[in-house]
């Protein structure tokens, strides 16, 4: 079973730029933007990122190697 961080939920924005529909959906230690054609691809892809941010706060932390 996996467990949660007790940090908050990831909150996301959709915003039209001359480039296309940026999604942008970060919470306190990850942030991760998107470029889409159409605001309704960015709106499809909401819930697969919101799934990567599950999947990696359930993911316990590296350790890092100091040399």
């Amino acid at each position: 079973m996996a467990v949660r961080s007790s940090g908050s939920p990831p909150h996301y924005n959709i915003a039209q730029t001359d480039q296309g529909w940026v999604l942008i959906i970060q919470n306190e230690t990850c942030s991760v933007m998107q470029v889409f054609d159409t605001a309704s691809s960015a709106r499809r892809a909401v819930d697969r990122m919101l799934e990567f941010f599950d999947t990696m706060s359930a993911q316990p932390p590296r350790s890092r190697r100091v040399a």
